[in-house]
């Protein structure tokens, strides 16, 4: 399984297709620790749909046949250890493809079992983030499309559309992610 996520879809910069490891998958509503190398933390939600066919080079008509469910997740970022890198002028995956840097929800919902999809990401129970998927449907099919012209979508991969990362979280946070009113993540920053 690898996890594709389609980067600024819903910013004016170019979009981009990156990977994460599956090491940096929190699974099961797992406590997020804070990476030692760095002080400045932001995360983001995200939408995640799970690839059920082989797909390479799909046209966008296409692209809702190949994921059979939807979930939620998390991207953290360290986003001093992104801006350091970006100054020097090196790849900065190493500010998000860190251990247990994407929080995965632990069920994926069948598209027709959700609602309008209305999805929100509380922190300390302040909504920081909020959206609805239904809104999103054709961002969706058009993200699984790109990424599908850079690799190979195979059965298991996720791709993640994610929201921009500008939540800063701290130790003792705790992160809320529902959909259609049901908590799918809850855990703790520590």
């Amino acid at each position: 399984m690898k996890i594709v996520c389609v980067e600024n879809v819903f910013s004016e910069g170019q979009i981009y297709v990156s990977l994460r490891p599956d090491t940096a998958v929190l699974r099961n509503n797992d406590d997020f620790y804070m990476p030692h190398f760095s002080t400045d933390v932001v995360c983001g939600c995200a939408v995640l749909v799970r690839i059920t066919r082989l797909a390479k080079c799909l046209d966008v008509r296409f692209a809702s046949r190949c994921y059979d469910a939807i979930g939620v997740g998390v991207t953290f970022v360290a986003r001093d250890v992104m801006q350091k890198a970006l100054a020097e002028g090196r790849p900065c995956e190493e500010a998000y493809t860190f251990d247990r840097s994407f929080a995965v929800s632990p069920e994926m919902k069948e598209p027709s079992a959700i609602g309008d999809g209305s999805v929100q990401m509380c922190v300390n129970g302040a909504i920081v983030q909020s959206f609805a998927i239904d809104k999103m449907r054709s961002s969706i099919n058009e993200c699984v499309s790109r990424a599908s012209q850079s690799l190979t979508l195979k059965t298991g991969d996720i791709v993640a559309v994610p929201m921009p990362a500008d939540v800063t979280v701290r130790m003792g946070n705790n992160v809320r992610v529902s959909l259609d009113e049901n908590d799918e993540l809850n855990f703790m920053i520590k």
